[in-house]
C-alpha cells in the first residue's frame, strides 16, 4: 500500500515544480518581444529644399515611394508662418525655385515634376504669393509647331525673366530611347497680373 502512495506524492512534487517554471517562461521578454508588432519604419523623403526670396521663406520636401508622392510646403512671411499645404504629385521633384519673373513684388515658387513613366513627361507646379493667400500658376500646353515631335523627356530651368523649357525631338520611326530629331527649346513669361504663362518664342537645334 505505500508504493501507490509514494508515487502519488512524488507525481504530485513534479507538477508543483513545473507550474513556475511554466510562468517564468511565458514572462520572459524575449518571448514577448518575438510576438510583439513591427515598429513602422519613418516614411522616407525624396527631396527637400529650402528657398528664400525677399522676406518669404519656402520649404519643401516630397515623401512616400513609387509613382505617387506627397508634396509638402512650408511657406513664412517675416519669420511669421503664411502657408502650409501638401499635395499628392505623381512622379519626382526634380528642382524647385523661386522667382520674380514678372518683376513685381510679389514672389513666386516654381516645382519642376517628371512623370514616372517611360516619357518622363515634365510638368510645372507654381504658384505667386500675394499680400492675401496665393494663386496658383499654369503653364499652357503645347501645341502647333512647337509640339511637332514631342515625347516627353523635358526639362525646365529659369534663365533672367523667363521659364525655358527643353526636349528630344522625336522622329515619326524614332523608338522611346532614340530621338534622333534634335532639341526644341521653348520660352515663357508670365504677364503681370497673370496667373497664366504665355509661351514667348521657340527654336529648334538639330543634333
Amino acid at each position: 500500500m505505500k508504493k501507490p502512495f509514494l508515487l502519488l506524492l512524488g507525481i504530485s512534487l513534479l507538477a508543483a515544480c513545473d507550474a513556475p517554471r511554466a510562468t517564468t517562461e511565458a514572462s520572459d521578454p524575449s518571448a514577448l518581444r518575438s510576438t510583439a508588432a513591427p515598429i513602422a519604419a519613418a516614411t522616407p523623403v525624396s527631396f527637400r529644399k529650402e528657398l528664400n526670396e525677399g522676406d518669404h521663406r519656402f520649404v519643401l520636401q516630397t515623401t512616400g515611394e513609387g509613382t505617387q508622392r506627397q508634396l509638402e510646403m512650408r511657406v513664412e512671411k517675416a519669420g511669421k508662418e503664411l502657408a502650409t499645404s501638401t499635395q499628392a504629385i505623381e512622379g519626382t521633384v526634380s528642382d524647385a525655385v523661386t522667382t520674380n519673373l514678372n518683376d513685381d513684388k510679389f514672389p513666386e515658387l516654381l516645382v519642376f515634376v517628371t512623370d514616372a513613366g517611360s516619357g518622363s513627361y515634365g510638368q510645372l507646379i507654381g504658384y505667386e504669393f500675394l499680400n492675401q493667400g496665393r494663386r496658383t500658376l499654369t503653364l499652357p500646353e503645347l501645341s502647333g509647331p512647337a509640339a511637332q515631335g514631342y515625347q516627353g523627356h523635358d526639362t525646365f530651368k529659369v534663365e533672367g525673366q523667363q521659364v525655358v523649357r527643353s526636349f528630344p525631338i522625336y522622329l515619326d520611326a524614332d523608338p522611346n530611347c532614340c530621338p534622333s530629331g534634335g532639341q526644341r527649346i521653348v520660352h515663357y513669361k508670365l504677364p503681370v497680373g497673370s496667373s497664366a504663362f504665355q509661351q514667348a518664342d521657340y527654336k529648334s537645334q538639330a543634333r
